[in-house]
């Protein structure tokens, strides 16, 4: 009983070596082959891409995306979109000439999409933040084109100066912040705790 017990230990070993053998020689073997496909492929990529302009001009189904970023809170909104047939084979550098004089720079550019940004410095649209108004914290709330203005001067302006407030917190609440935009009037009084 002990011999055949030796015999099937013995033959699982040499059946794993020769298993091993096998896919190592296999693996070396597959490597080099790859490699030199890869070098055949590269010599043959090289000779087509040097003269060839594919990709660079934009097509008859390309889409115009505008875009709206608002710098103060970082947030950027789809303002329209159109085809772009009308501009069908011009370039980028092309388009960046045609729309040079325009407040929209171009953010990507590709031959079926091109994406057009415009950086306003205000916080996004139907939102309440916190700012200053003479010399206190208040609540504004935003219109749909990103102007501030408060609702209610008796509520949103409230007692706390900013002459008690560190240098730092003042200029984030004069320049903008994300942290300061909020959806509703209620998370903006929230954020009013930070300063009592």
């Amino acid at each position: 009983m002990d011999t055949v017990r030796v015999r099937k230990i013995v033959l699982t070993i040499v059946t794993i070596l020769v298993f091993t053998l096998s896919c190592y020689i296999c693996i070396t073997k597959l490597k080099s082959y790859d490699t030199e496909k890869n070098m055949y492929q590269v010599k043959e990529y090289d000779s087509v891409n040097a003269s060839s302009n594919l990709g660079n001009k934009l097509s008859s189904k390309c889409n115009l995306i505008f875009k709206i970023k608002y710098a103060k809170s970082g947030d950027v909104i789809i303002e329209k979109e159109e085809t772009g047939e009308k501009l069908a084979g011009n370039t980028k550098a092309d388009i960046e000439n045609l729309y040079k004089n325009t407040e929209y720079k171009v953010d990507s550019f590709s031959p079926l999409e091109v994406v057009f940004v415009k950086t306003v410095d205000k916080y996004a649209p139907n939102k309440y933040v916190l700012g200053i108004k003479d010399g206190f914290i208040a609540i504004y709330k935003t219109d749909k084109y990103g102007n501030m203005f408060i609702e209610n001067k008796s509520r949103d302006i409230t007692n706390i100066k900013t002459s008690r407030l560190k240098e730092k917190d003042i200029e984030l609440l004069t320049q903008g912040d994300k942290y300061f935009e909020c959806d509703t009037h209620e998370d903006a009084e929230a954020r009013l705790e930070d300063y009592e």
